[in-house]
């Protein structure tokens, strides 16, 4: 196995170090979120699910862990994958997963989804109103969007911790109220909506999530890494989710199921309230 030198590890880019931790990319409201996409997106064993900007893996794994669904997850980073598939022979090998490196621009597929997943991936897209248009294509009539989108929920983010965040995570976080957020799905119809309050977590809980991930990923790669290398392992991902949570400290979040209707889209003729 190819173990990286501490010189490597520190060129690596925000998604490939996360790939090399194995993070497990989570949705705003985790687990939670994706119980309730579960329930109120009625997804079930004969659901076909495609999972956009998948990560590692884990929204989609997790759903077809609670329901049987078969995923489809498409990620344009190589190593994302990789530990995607490891992760679900490792976590989930009773469950239909598949894993393919695409970038969703270039993705042709004769296939329709019952379901799409795509959480909070919404930001990382840089032509928003193209990806909704391509949504469209993938779902079948009556198809279902699960979405997890962040929005303010009161003042905007001071420009510091906004230049930490690119610097961090290498994107601009969301700096736009609720109505914003919901006007990228504009098109669809909402069929559930829950709006969240974000918890910050502590310092503890965020020092044993950084340091069981680290671990983790050391058991699973089988590398030994020496004490520097592990030390700068965790201070980078303590770091990772200690900007996430300044971050989360201006944030809200919304559940959502939203429905493609060929008839319908993309006019809406039902009232939001």
């Amino acid at each position: 196995m190819n173990v990286l030198t501490i010189e490597e590890i520190k060129k690596l880019n925000y998604t490939d170090f996360l790939s090399l931790v194995d993070q497990w990319n989570v949705p705003p409201g985790s687990i939670s979120t994706i119980n309730e996409w579960a329930v109120f997106g009625h997804v079930n064993k004969e659901s076909r699910v495609l999972e956009i900007a998948c990560s590692t893996g884990f929204s989609g794994r997790e759903l077809s862990k609670f329901t049987g669904c078969s995923v489809y997850g498409i990620d344009i980073c190589e190593s994302s994958i990789q530990k995607a598939r490891a992760a679900a022979q490792h976590y989930a090998p009773e469950c239909d997963l598949h894993y393919e490196q695409i970038d969703l621009y270039e993705f042709v597929t004769d296939r329709k989804f019952t379901h799409i997943i795509i959480g909070a991936a919404i930001q990382f897209f840089k032509d928003k109103e193209r990806l909704v248009d391509i949504l469209s294509t993938l779902l079948e009539d009556g198809g279902i969007i699960l979405a997890s989108p962040y929005y303010l929920k009161g003042k905007t983010l001071p420009n510091d911790l906004i230049q930490e965040a690119e610097k961090v995570i290498e994107i601009t976080p969301t700096n736009f109220g609720y109505n914003v957020a919901m006007d990228y799905y504009k098109n669809f119809e909402i069929i559930y909506q829950s709006r969240k309050d974000i918890i910050i977590e502590t310092k503890c809980q965020m020092e044993k999530y950084t340091y069981d991930t680290i671990r983790r990923s050391c058991e699973l790669s089988n590398i030994s890494y020496n004490q520097e290398i592990f030390s700068y392992l965790y201070q980078r991902l303590y770091e990772i989710k200690n900007v996430c949570n300044k971050i989360h400290s201006y944030h809200s979040y919304s559940v959502l199921v939203l429905r493609f209707t060929q008839q319908i889209y993309p006019n809406r003729f039902v009232e939001m309230f």
